[in-house]
């Protein structure tokens, strides 16, 4: 049934759009049936309205009540859903189409290793002849150039929003109630996975996660997540959208301020 519930609550416009447009419809086919019974003089015009008429009926009452059951999916049993299950499935992934970083330090390795035996002949034969071959300072020379070649550093997170690194919806300032929708966009180099936490009256001064758990697709001007905010404090709150690298160090965060309005 939550599926039944998730289908409609995605496709509630597409629904009414149908609904309004056949209500048009048959409400015309009502009106030129009630127009034929009051011009009709034989019983088989009579009976040709009568059944155009019926048929008319028929319809707008489904479609009405199809309508009504859209929206009180929207207003009455949303909010009352798990936010995981409007979470679009995690894909598969892909480890031809994925690209890997991990060959980097592999890779500087190689580079260092290939220029070691030239160190040994220009830092020990020339200037100190009566130094042996294998030396202490040799061998630390070599372990300094492998230190200063390995990228060990970790890149300073930035904090704001960034066209790879936003949230467009709801924007920053909105008042929100009950069940909120994220939109936005998470696409930064080196991605592996975001997370959306919130931090206001209902989580005493710490970030709690909006989500439950992260994410590992990235998204383009797209659904990030659904956030439950019915039994929440009303009061604002600081929301921040975080993208961690293949390392698992932050790449950047993007934070808003929303209030919430019961």
């Amino acid at each position: 049934m939550d599926a039944f519930y998730v289908f409609i609550i995605r496709n509630d416009v597409w629904i009414y759009i149908l609904c309004v447009l056949g209500l048009f419809w048959y409400g015309s086919e009502l009106i030129r049936a009630l127009s034929l019974l009051r011009r009709a003089m034989f019983g088989l015009e009579r009976e040709t309205g009568a059944r155009l008429r019926n048929n008319a009926l028929f319809f707008i009452v489904l479609l009405s009540a199809i309508a009504g059951l859209v929206y009180y999916v929207n207003s009455s049993i949303a909010p009352t859903l798990n936010p995981t299950l409007f979470r679009l499935p995690t894909p598969t992934p892909d480890i031809f189409a994925t690209p890997l970083s991990s060959p980097t330090p592999l890779g500087t390795v190689e580079n260092l290793a290939v220029p070691t035996p030239g160190l040994a002949p220009t830092v020990t034969l020339a200037s100190q002849p009566n130094i042996p071959l294998i030396d202490e300072p040799v061998i630390t020379d070599t372990q300094e150039i492998v230190v200063e070649g390995t990228p060990t550093a970790v890149p300073t997170p930035f904090v704001a929003c960034t066209p790879d690194l936003t949230i467009t919806g709801p924007r920053d300032g909105a008042i929100v109630s009950n069940l909120v929708t994220f939109n936005g966009t998470v696409d930064p180099p080196n991605f592996r996975f975001y997370e959306l936490a919130a931090n206001g009256p209902q989580t005493d001064g710490q970030w709690v996660s909006l989500l439950g758990t992260t994410v590992s697709q990235s998204v383009r001007n797209g659904f990030l997540g659904d956030a439950n905010l019915s039994q929440w404090q009303p009061g604002p709150y600081l929301v921040r959208l975080t993208a961690v690298d293949s390392f698992g160090n932050p790449i950047g965060s993007c934070v808003i301020q929303i209030t919430l309005n019961q």
